[in-house]
């Protein structure tokens, strides 16, 4: 398992998690939760969050609950429902947690919510485990010169 402060320093470096102003709250193994601030730039022409920043939270927040069991995820699939408007907020909230964990797939659950709590879309999503360790390429990326090897097949 990979602890909060590692991911959120991983997430830190994330160019796309960064342009959201993705907030990380809350990491334990197979959950995370996370927010975004609502900003007229993620708009939609009914004044609402734009559905693809919608999406793009809840695939960041299920990647890294699927990532915290030590390695580095790939989206297979997601699923969105979006069930009311994502506006009057200060803040957009995802939860997401694991439904199941096998060798290489796993399957996750998402909830956007507003800042009162109220359920506004449901998501679901597929990840496939990458055979490389958050800790193995994050050595990788400090030692420049590293080749692959049994550790680190990357």
């Amino acid at each position: 398992m990979i602890d909060r402060e590692k991911v959120q320093t991983i997430t830190d470096r994330n160019p796309f998690a960064r342009l959201l102003g993705l907030e990380l709250l809350e990491v334990s193994e197979g959950y995370a939760k996370g927010r975004i601030p609502m900003r007229k730039e993620f708009g939609n022409i009914y004044g609402g969050m734009h559905g693809g920043c919608v999406y793009a939270l809840a695939d960041t927040i299920a990647g890294i609950a699927a990532a915290t069991y030590g390695n580095y995820v790939t989206t297979i699939d997601g699923k969105m429902n979006y069930l009311l408007p994502v506006k009057d907020t200060a803040y957009v909230y995802c939860e997401a947690r694991t439904v199941r964990q096998g060798g290489t797939i796993g399957v996750y659950e998402a909830r956007i919510t507003d800042d009162g709590g109220r359920l506004l879309d449901t998501a679901d999503f597929t990840y496939y485990r990458l055979d490389a360790g958050i800790e193995c390429m994050e050595l990788r990326k400090a030692l420049t010169s590293a080749k692959p090897g049994p550790w680190c097949p990357i």
